[in-house]
């Protein structure tokens, strides 16, 4: 079934896909209401001042959308800022710290990384639990020059990555139990410290990656250096402003169905 869909959907005409996205959306909201409490939650306790229906159903069908454009990548435009930051440490043999996360289309994104900016990336992915869904994504990002890391127990293979000059990218806002809680939207947050240890340990400077939708098969992704001190807790606490801060400009581009805030 996953492959048929899979196929059906590499052959959609975009704008189509965008209708059926919306449809699915309202499908979601008022039918099968998969985390629709815990994304109703989240986005208050963030958003008083915002209706959740038109919000999270964006939400949902721009996600829903962008793994149509996943199929269909060469049909894709992306605008980048500050690209040059990593090109310009690749051209010296320098690895990279990428944050980036769950904002706008980040599996579409980062499938285009690789080939947009000409360079070998190393991600640590949380595989979804749908094994039909999971050998789709992770054969999809494979095709498009991404190195899978698991999220667990990975940080040798992360510092190996640096020392071969490549680019290591991770999504740290989603929970994460043997994280440590730092602040997000004023509350605490189990967040993992992988990156702030990373940075400290290498010497490797972190750039902050976000993405959103300016309309139909086309997205601009910004990266922007995020400065850090050498304190654990103090550096992770920065990463998380940089996600509230985006998630700020753009409420509908985060995944909310998350339950972020749990504690373990």
């Amino acid at each position: 079934m996953i492959a048929l869909a899979a196929w059906i959907a590499a052959r959609m005409p975009l704008g189509l896909a965008d209708a059926l996205s919306r449809l699915f959306a309202w499908v979601w909201w008022l039918v099968v209401p998969v985390r629709k409490g815990v994304a109703v939650d989240n986005l208050q306790a963030c958003f008083p001042e915002l209706e959740p229906g038109p919000t999270l159903r964006r939400t949902v069908a721009e996600m829903l959308l962008g793994y149509v454009e996943l199929l269909q990548l060469d049909r894709v435009t992306l605008e980048w800022e500050g690209g040059e930051l990593i090109q310009e440490r690749k051209a010296r043999g320098e690895g990279s710290l990428v944050l980036c996360g769950h904002g706008g289309s980040w599996d579409l994104v980062a499938a285009a990384i690789p080939r947009a900016q000409d360079l070998i990336v190393s991600m640590f992915v949380r595989r979804p639990s749908d094994p039909g869904v999971n050998d789709l994504i992770e054969r999809l990002r494979v095709e498009h020059g991404l190195t899978l890391l698991p999220p667990d127990d990975s940080m040798p293979a992360l510092y190996a990555a640096l020392e071969r000059g490549e680019t290591v990218a991770l999504a740290l806002d989603q929970r994460r139990n043997s994280g440590i809680p730092v602040p997000f939207f004023g509350r605490p947050a189990w967040t993992s410290p992988g990156m702030a240890v990373a940075a400290r340990k290498t010497g490797t400077p972190v750039f902050g990656l976000w993405q959103w939708r300016l309309g139909v098969g086309h997205h601009r992704v910004r990266l922007v250096e995020i400065p850090t001190s050498g304190d654990v807790e103090e550096d992770t606490a920065r990463m998380n402003q940089f996600y509230e801060d985006r998630i700020r400009e753009r409420p509908h581009g985060w995944l909310w169905l998350h339950d972020r805030w749990r504690t373990p």
